[in-house]
């Protein structure tokens, strides 16, 4: 089946959203077939650790997520934390 008529099947799905899922996940999706990496899509998902299967990473591609992370936790728990003080006082103005 085209991704047009699967799309006319499936209720709320466009065919772009039917293209991408099957360029993410293959056209016939098999049991027991490791995904590959999101990011690389040339590696196997690092199912050892907890962090890299739940972002769906290869080895290489979560070490450097962990590493980005680790560089950056300060100014993302800055800019979470103004994110949710103007929440609070947008709040408060109501």
């Amino acid at each position: 089946m085209t991704a047009a008529e699967l799309a006319d099947m499936l209720p709320g799905r466009t065919p772009k959203a039917v293209r991408r899922v099957r360029e993410r996940y293959g056209r016939w999706r098999t049991e027991g077939v490791v995904p590959l990496c999101q990011r690389c899509g040339e590696h196997p998902v690092f199912f050892e650790d907890p962090q890299a299967r739940r972002w769906g990473l290869c080895r290489e591609c979560a070490q450097a997520e962990k590493d980005w992370r680790d560089r950056n936790a300060d100014r993302i728990a800055r800019e979470n934390a103004a994110r949710r003080q103007r929440k609070h006082k947008r709040k408060g103005r109501r």
